[in-house]
């Protein structure tokens, strides 16, 4: 066992111990083979304090480099963490937020399977899409359907929708997959991120023909509730997450019988959501496929006790107002019906 007490240079302080009884002795050779021993240890110390500089030098040489090395690798890290990150970004684009985060938690299988859901499937498309892109000059175009989409997408994400897909001016999402509030809640939010769609429409109306664009948009939507297939589709080389069956179709048709400006769905996505609007019950549709007559429900407004809308009015001489109560906290609000009450007084007596 090593002695913790162990000294480096225990042999030569020993030594040297001997040095001053033999130099009070007078005796020349034993002071003479003193003078050698000593001259022998001084000589090996040298040397091995030599070999300890030379390996210490050759150790602070790898420290150095292992430092360089540590440092390059934490560099290139870096650089790979922010490629990565901005990769994400670029996928984050393509793949719906739910699907993307699942992917980089390790979350989502990418297997070819389906499974099947109860949905609400929402569709929209911009009513006589190919005329109005044939009064306007590409770039204006490119820019008001990147604006619109921009805007009803971030509704969508806002209500937790899984955005399927974009087709032309068609838009596809559904609510109940990959996360689900219950059938009757997904129905609810669909509905709810359909009405605000319409009412941020009518504010992009505004700015749209403020800068020269006379005939804006119009929106059709289309609500239905039903079971269908959700996974992924596709090849071992490429897949696509969607939901595929005939509940699906029959959300694209009622799409397509919708009012421009309007939504209309069916009885089962009603049924969830008969509180939070006013219909008109317009004619079954049938579909094949569907062995039911679908009955189908247009959107004519809000409950009264439902949330607040975007109040909007127009009048021939100019004057246009959009509020949207939402963007505005309880005290702006209350100074605003100040300021319009006291524009209505001062209109009535004139």
């Amino acid at each position: 066992m090593e002695d913790p007490l162990f000294d480096l240079y225990d042999r030569e302080k020993r030594l040297l111990a001997e040095g001053p009884e033999l130099l009070a002795s007078g005796d020349d050779e034993a002071v003479r083979a003193f003078a050698h021993r000593l001259f022998e240890r001084f000589a090996k110390v040298v040397r091995e304090n030599e070999d300890l500089t030379r390996h210490s030098d050759r150790q602070e040489q790898r420290l150095v480099k292992l430092n360089q090395n540590l440092k390059t690798q934490t560099r290139e890290l870096d650089e790979r963490k922010t490629a990565l990150e901005a990769l994400s970004r670029q996928l984050s684009k393509y793949l719906p937020p739910q699907i993307h985060e699942a992917l980089f938690e390790g979350k989502h299988d990418t297997r070819i399977a389906t499974q099947r859901k109860k949905l609400t499937v929402f569709f929209s498309d911009i009513k006589g899409f190919t005329q109005t892109s044939e009064s306007l000059q590409p770039e204006a175009l490119t820019e008001y359907l990147n604006e619109y989409f921009s805007e009803m997408t971030q509704i969508a994400i806002d209500h937790g929708a899984t955005i399927d897909k974009y087709m032309g001016d068609a838009m596809m999402v559904f609510f109940g997959d990959p996360e689900t509030r219950g059938v009757r809640d997904d129905a609810r939010a669909c509905l709810e991120m359909a009405l605000q769609m319409h009412e941020k429409l009518k504010i992009l109306h505004k700015r749209w023909r403020a800068s020269g664009f006379d005939q804006p948009f119009e929106v059709r939507i289309g609500i239905n509730t039903g079971f269908c297939n959700v996974g992924n589709f596709g090849s071992e080389q490429r897949l696509s997450y969607t939901i595929i069956g005939g509940e699906v179709n029959l959300a694209q048709r009622l799409e397509s019988h919708a009012d421009p400006g309007g939504i209309l769905m069916s009885y089962e996505t009603w049924a969830h959501v008969q509180d939070m609007v006013d219909v008109e019950e317009r004619g079954a549709i049938q579909m094949k496929g569907i062995a039911r007559d679908v009955r189908t429900y247009a959107v004519k407004g809000r409950k009264a006790a439902g949330e607040a809308l975007v109040f909007s009015y127009d009048h021939p001489a100019g004057v246009s107002i959009d509020i949207d109560p939402t963007t505005l906290d309880a005290d702006e609000r209350a100074q605003l019906s100040e300021k319009l009450t006291t524009l209505a007084e001062a209109l009535r007596r004139q």
